[in-house]
């Protein structure tokens, strides 16, 4: 076979044409065997074009078929969402029906219904809603007014069955009503109910609580109807926490008669509240005799009530007992974090263990970290947190603008509205620890004036006011009138006996200052101040390795006060050992930081091993932090060598 044949045979391969069109192929030499061959190639041309549009056919329908399969997987997503919504939607309303399920049966509520008021006087807009809301604004006025240690309310508003409503579908029935009905039939709802009416003499206001028969006021004066109303429900709803109201609002009478009253009635958990409730009482008197009668009672009757507790722990700190004071709060705080104190949701229980914990680190002479722990309070301070207090902690730490700042936020007068000579009395601690010595006596002697007479403020002044007193006298020179001054304090008192060896240790009289640290030292082994008082007076004397000794022993008790770790630098300068000193000064930084005399003496450290650059930083840290009158002049004295 030619070459031109083999070239035929390998272009038309695996067509279908017939044998015949083989031959007229391969024998392509006449017009017929063209054309044929033509129509060939256009058929196989058009059998091509034919596949190519099978093809992209295939491929749109497969594109369409894929399009279609992820609408439907779309479609199924949101069919699934769907259902998945229409499931939250039912759990939603089941969770919510749950809740007001569980909240009506929890409900303790104190519910105050519209009273009933003659149309004349309704006319006038004192309709029977509007004196059930006067009534209770001003019992909301006197519960908020009171920090109480027995009860809390847990809840009261008025009737609301008059609001807007949101209707339940196809059922008529709003959301409230619901709420109301389930309340209503699972809880214990309270519901006062009152009716003014005109009688000879003026108007009389009845008020019922609960099933309790009614009190009826009668006056001219709708205002003062309104607050006797309020204080009946008050006293008929929380008979200790009104108590406790009365007392702090110069009633003591009043309320020391209802509170003894609830001394007999109920269980041994409500007796000892009302024991408590008859302490706070003795506070607003200033017996702190039958302070401690009745917190011992109270923890008697039931050792798991915190509040009886701490009425011993006030006790210990009116007396200033600080190891008392100190296993006290330590006891309290392990019974509440092991859980076995009294159910008790009073106010008092809710700041009570962080309170207590700032004071634990005050009596070991941490005073940033109880500052920094009362910032975590949840509700209003009860004692240790107040500025009041919080001043003083911060002198202590010798924040003194801080200190002052928060003088001027504590108010003039107490809650009782008499005069507040506390603030008097910390106005003295602080103007001691910042060498203000005439302001300081300034204010003791306006403090001694309101305090006069009273006796229930006099153990008050003897321990918190006049041992400072004796020490700002004897800072001034006058030694005598600080030690008549100091001898009437008791020695019971810690700050009362330290500070007799303070003003001992200003007289030089070392032997009798060494008696009194001695003595307060040995019965408060836990407390960090009186050795610390104690190493200043060795130091003083020149006894430096006995003054490291009572220093170390502070700082061991207190290992975040600052006071000994300076005075032990300073006692390891005198010793020629001011590398050891630093280290002394840079761990008590760490706690007061803006104590100036800790800069200068950190400075003079500094410039004994001719550190001079490094001492100049610590001379103008000093400089621009309150300087007492005598570190003024030590440090015009220091850096005039520097």
């Amino acid at each position: 076979m030619s070459e031109d044949a083999e070239s035929v045979d390998d272009a038309y391969m695996g067509t279908s044409a017939d044998p015949a069109a083989l031959h007229l192929a391969m024998n392509a030499t006449t017009a017929e065997a063209r054309a044929y061959l033509q129509r060939q190639s256009e058929l196989a041309a058009k059998q091509a074009r034919l596949a190519d549009l099978q093809i992209d056919s295939l491929e749109k329908k497969d594109a369409f078929e894929l399009s279609h399969l992820r609408f439907r997987r779309f479609s199924d997503y949101a069919k699934f969402a769907l259902e998945i919504a229409a499931g939250l939607v039912v759990l939603l309303l089941v969770a919510g029906l749950g809740t007001m399920v569980w909240n009506a049966a929890h409900d303790r509520d104190l519910v105050v219904d519209a009273f009933t008021v003659p149309p004349d006087i309704a006319q006038t807009g004192m309709t029977g809603t509007a004196l059930a809301n006067r009534v209770l604004d001003r019992f909301g006025a006197m519960d908020s007014d009171i920090h109480s240690f027995t009860q809390d309310f847990s809840g009261y508003h008025r009737d609301a069955s008059d609001e807007v409503r949101v209707e339940i579908p196809d059922t008529g029935v709003s959301i409230g009503e619901l709420n109301s009905y389930l309340r209503g039939w699972l809880g214990s709802e309270t519901h006062v109910t009152g009716e003014l009416v005109k009688t000879p003499a003026g108007l009389a206001l009845t008020v019922r609580y609960g099933g309790n028969p009614g009190t009826t006021i009668e006056g001219a004066d709708l205002g003062t109807l309104i607050e006797k109303a309020a204080e009946a429900m008050f006293h008929a709803g929380h008979p200790l926490r009104y108590a406790d109201y009365l007392s702090a609002q110069n009633r003591a009478s009043e309320g020391r008669a209802i509170a003894d009253a609830e001394t007999h009635r109920g269980d041994n958990a409500h007796r000892s509240m009302a024991y408590v409730s008859l302490a706070q009482n003795d506070y607003w008197r200033g017996d702190n005799i039958a302070l401690r009668r009745d917190g011992t009672a109270a923890v008697r009757l039931d050792p798991s009530n915190a509040a009886g507790w701490y009425i011993l722990e006030a006790y210990a700190n009116n007396m200033d007992h600080s190891e008392a004071n100190l296993q006290l709060i330590r006891k309290m705080l392990t019974l509440v974090q092991a859980g076995e104190v009294s159910s008790n949701t009073s106010d008092f229980m809710r700041g009570f263990p962080i309170e207590m914990a700032s004071n634990i680190q005050s009596l070991q002479g941490d005073f940033a970290g109880a500052r920094a722990t009362c910032k975590s309070l949840p509700v209003r301070p009860l004692s240790s947190c107040t500025a009041l207090s919080l001043s003083g902690v911060a002198g202590l730490a010798y924040e003194i603008d801080q200190a002052n700042t928060l003088l001027t936020d504590t108010p003039t007068v107490r809650a009782n509205g008499k005069p507040n000579p506390d603030r008097l009395f910390t106005s003295v601690q602080v103007a001691t620890l910042s060498g203000d010595y005439a302001g300081g006596l300034a204010a003791a002697k306006e403090g001694e004036a309101i305090v006069g007479n009273d006796r229930t403020q006099a153990l008050d002044r003897d321990v918190f006011l006049r041992p400072y007193e004796a020490e700002l006298l004897a800072r001034t020179g006058k030694i005598a009138e600080a030690k008549a001054l100091i001898a009437t304090t008791p020695l019971e008192c810690d700050t009362c006996v330290r500070l007799r060896g303070r003003i001992a240790m200003l007289a030089h009289d070392w032997k009798d200052a060494a008696h009194w640290f001695a003595l307060v030292s040995a019965r408060s082994p836990s407390i960090p101040f009186p050795d610390a008082d104690w190493g200043k007076m060795l130091l003083a004397k020149g006894d430096f390795s006995g003054a490291i000794a009572k220093f170390a022993s502070a700082h061991q008790k207190g290992p975040k006060f600052a006071d000994p770790l300076e005075g032990w630098g300073e006692a390891l300068m005198l010793q020629n050992r001011s590398d050891l000193a630093l280290l002394k000064f840079e761990e008590a930084n760490k706690y007061t930081p803006h104590w100036a005399r800790l800069h200068l003496k950190w400075a003079e450290a500094l410039h004994y091993l001719h550190r001079d650059a490094e001492a100049q930083k610590q001379y103008e840290v000093a400089r621009a932090l309150w300087l007492t009158p005598l570190e003024k002049a030590e440090l015009v004295k220091m850096t005039s060598h520097v």
